[in-house]
């Protein structure tokens, strides 16, 4: 049984909410990983363990933060089009690719790091077409709205 025929809702809504369940349950998993590592990592150095000066943890907490501060440039542009009517299947699709991106992202970022001085290569691949969902769709709500 799908969301719109529980409620009568546009198809725009549906998508949106499904993205966003499925967004915020990867963004779930970040919180979960920071709370699994440090307490690995406490078991691990007991009191001399310094979350701040850990490396590992640095990872996990950048991951995290990362996801958090692309949320509003992702959740706006998608719900000011799923409110307005205009979240095209175009848009859709973008959405759901910058949802399977942020998963790519994830992984890489658990596998390799992220590098302070920002030169993160590894997650390039991830994260430059990431930015072009976002840009798509920051436009693609301008357009809608006004």
């Amino acid at each position: 049984m799908s969301l719109s025929s529980v409620h009568p809702i546009s198809g725009s809504i549906a998508a949106a909410a499904q993205i966003t369940v499925l967004y915020t349950g990867l963004y779930s998993v970040t919180i979960l990983n920071q709370v699994v590592t440090k307490k690995r990592l406490h078991r691990k150095f007991g009191d001399k363990f310094d979350r701040y000066s850990s490396l590992e943890m640095r990872n996990v907490d950048r991951l995290t933060g990362n996801f958090l501060e692309w949320t509003i440039v992702f959740l706006g542009p998608l719900w000011s089009m799923a409110l307005t009517d205009t979240l095209s299947d175009t848009s859709q699709l973008i959405a759901w690719t910058y949802v399977g991106l942020r998963l790519l992202y994830t992984g890489l970022s658990l596998k390799y790091g992220v590098n302070e001085q920002g030169n993160n290569k590894p997650l390039w691949i991830s994260t430059f077409p990431s930015y072009a969902c976002l840009i798509y769709m920051l436009g693609a709500a301008i357009q809608g709205v006004f």
